[in-house]
């Protein structure tokens, strides 16, 4: 597993986490060393994974579902993008 993979996996269910507990955790369970710089690369600040963790379950599962019907999160983005220009 990639320190990507590792961030991502301990993040999922912990967004409220800080970057050091997160940190702490992919040590613990992955005996990867990362930092906080690539914690808030991968998966964002503390402060926006807040916002996010508020959202409801049903919205983030459907924004999986969407990630998976694209297949990549650059492209779902760009496509969001567009979609937002066109309101």
């Amino acid at each position: 597993m990639n320190k990507t993979d590792a961030i991502r996996e301990v993040a999922k269910d912990h967004l409220h986490w800080t970057n050091q507990q997160i940190r702490d955790e992919v040590k613990r369970r992955h005996k990867l060393l990362v930092s906080s710089s690539a914690v808030i690369n991968v998966i964002g600040s503390h402060k926006k994974r807040l916002a996010i963790s508020g959202y409801s379950i049903d919205v983030r599962k459907k924004a999986r579902e969407f990630l998976s019907m694209i297949g990549d999160y650059e492209q779902a983005r760009n496509l969001l993008a567009l979609a937002e220009a066109e309101q």
